[in-house]
């Protein structure tokens, strides 16, 4: 039987990052999102409104709200990656410098994405087997 792996491509929504030189392994599904909330504080749904509320400003300041956004997004895709780590160790790991660099590289993979609200509220109804 053939595996999957050689008939396409399984790492599709997966890339890397770089923290403090090195590469580490984000992605970004339904299963981020209790990671999102996590991190965040609050629902899916309220941190997908305040990030799209931030980049409607155009220019992304670097204050206290921001930063919890772009670290959230960032602490769930690195566990989604499948490395384990912290709130506060994604916070302490990344030096401020770098955190715009790095976020935009997972809001790349973010955006790529089709998730909405919904597709959401639909997981968490649907009856387990």
């Amino acid at each position: 039987m053939a595996r999957l792996s050689d008939l396409v491509n399984v790492n599709i929504n997966r890339d890397t990052i770089r923290i403090q030189g090195v590469d580490i392994p984000v992605i970004f599904t339904f299963e981020s999102f209790p990671y999102v909330e996590e991190a965040y504080g609050k629902p899916y749904h309220i941190f997908e409104k305040d990030i799209n509320r931030m980049l409607k400003k155009g220019a992304v300041t670097l204050g206290k709200n921001e930063t919890r956004l772009m670290r959230a997004l960032i602490y769930a895709m690195v566990k989604s990656g499948g490395t384990e780590c912290t709130p506060h160790e994604i916070k302490n790991a990344i030096p401020l410098s770098d955190l715009p660099g790095i976020f935009e590289k997972t809001m790349g993979i973010f955006n790529n994405q089709n998730f909405q609200h919904s597709d959401m509220n639909k997981l968490k109804t649907e009856k387990k087997n």
